[in-house]
């Protein structure tokens, strides 16, 4: 029986790495707008001193090196474009291919550091497989590898960087999480917050260099700064104004957006109430996971404290549907080494892990242009299925939540046993004395 579910475990992660391979890698010389062909444009622009966020000039760019007539609106941090900017010296699909061969490894990299975070590198056994596998299989990665999405750099950086900084190895880790918020600031930034509440001087000074680092390199190549800024704000209305793709009322994309506002919209009909009861949604689970910290200065196990932070920026503030590969991290927690570490919380995260795991972004986008529009134009549609990732997401920081003050009681009942037994041998020892 075991060798059996370790073939079909190998079989479904041959499955899934031939996906990345032939879908994405194979035709990588081929013209085709994807994430990385928009950074890999407004990266030219700047290394050569022009406007990155000209949408006009991006676009026509775009057309000379890529072949792709699709108009582009890059939002894409400077820091980023300064970073990817050596990929630019090649070619297009020479560029393209090596940043998926790249990310292939990056792949590796991000589930050997998932399972060190976990304490099971050196123990293959069903369950470490069945991880690997869950980690393979999981949509959000798949769809980062198509797009070419940055975050299949930044995610295995930021792990690197908490491992080693789990070692107590803080300037390199420093450095690593410091870059990797350059890369993707609205990744690196909450992991940078985490460490830097635990007064960690030297990893502080470590990331201040990497920024710094980044800004030097920013120097080299000045660009028309009052245009960019000017051309970034009509960029970002582009995209995230009311009716625009990534914003959430009516004409935004239907299945790409997963912030809760997407769901409270619906419900209420107004912008401004949906963002203040979204941020009030955000800031509630700040206080509380703020509270599972602080409380009896309990310290909870890394990987979930981070996981549970980085779920929480998911609720208000925009990400995209690749960015959620980088919540595996709490599979670290939710996924124990021993079979008496389940509890009934761990059980129910990896079961909603599961269901995160499957493609139903893309079965949607196949779907739906077949159904008639009374159906896909239901209340149900729109607010559950059309939105299931966002509700999965929410469950997910309920849980996460949960887990992390669950583990303060844990902790805390640890310390107090501890405590007792040590009053408890010092009294012993007094008696004998006595």
């Amino acid at each position: 029986m075991r060798r059996v579910a370790v073939l079909i475990l190998g079989l479904l992660s041959l499955l899934m790495v031939s996906d990345f391979v032939l879908r994405s890698i194979v035709p990588a010389f081929q013209p085709a707008k994807t994430d990385f062909s928009e950074l890999y444009t407004s990266s030219w622009l700047w290394r050569h001193g022009l406007n990155p966020y000209d949408s006009d000039l991006a676009t026509a760019t775009q057309q000379q090196l890529l072949g792709v007539s699709v108009q582009i609106a890059p939002i894409y941090p400077p820091t980023t474009l300064a970073l990817i900017s050596p990929f630019t010296f090649l070619p297009w699909g020479w560029a393209n291919f090596v940043w998926l061969m790249l990310a292939l490894g990056g792949v590796a990299v991000a589930i050997s550091l998932v399972l060190r975070l976990r304490g099971s590198v050196s123990k293959w056994d069903l369950r470490t497989l069945v991880l690997v596998t869950l980690i393979l299989c999981f949509d959000p990665l798949h769809q980062a590898f198509h797009l070419g999405n940055i975050a299949l750099f930044v995610i295995p950086l930021s792990f690197w960087g908490i491992f080693l900084g789990e070692k107590g190895r803080d300037g390199w880790a420093g450095v690593l999480l410091g870059f990797a918020a350059c890369l993707k600031p609205q990744i690196g930034c909450w992991i940078l917050l985490y460490y830097f509440l635990q007064k960690r001087v030297r990893f502080f000074l470590a990331s201040c260099a990497a920024g710094a680092l980044t800004a030097a390199i920013l120097v080299l190549r000045p660009i028309p700064i009052a245009a960019s800024i000017a051309a970034y704000r009509m960029n970002l209305h582009h995209w995230f104004a009311p009716g625009r793709p990534y914003g959430f009322t009516e004409g935004a994309l239907p299945f790409h957006v997963n912030i809760v506002q997407v769901i409270l919209y619906q419900l209420c009909q107004s912008v401004v109430v949906s963002n203040l009861m979204a941020h009030a949604f955000f800031l509630t689970g700040i206080a509380l996971w703020g509270y599972s910290l602080w409380r009896r200065k309990c310290r909870a196990p890394a990987p979930l404290a981070m996981a549970s932070l980085l779920a929480l920026s998911f609720l208000s503030l925009y990400h995209s549907v690749s960015d959620a590969t980088i919540l595996t991290l709490a599979l670290c927690w939710a996924f124990p080494i021993e079979p008496d570490r389940w509890s009934r919380l761990k059980i129910l995260t990896c079961v909603l892990f599961v269901l995160m795991m499957l493609p139903g972004h893309s079965a949607l986008l196949r779907l739906s242009p077949h159904l008639s529009a009374g159906l896909v134009g239901r209340w149900w549609w729109k607010l559950i299925l059309a939105r299931y990732f966002v509700w999965l997401l929410l469950m997910l920081n309920g849980l996460l939540l949960a887990g992390l003050m669950s583990e303060s009681d844990r902790t805390s009942a640890e310390k107090k046993s501890v405590r007792q037994q040590s009053e408890f041998i010092s009294n012993a020892k007094v008696a004998s004395t006595g």
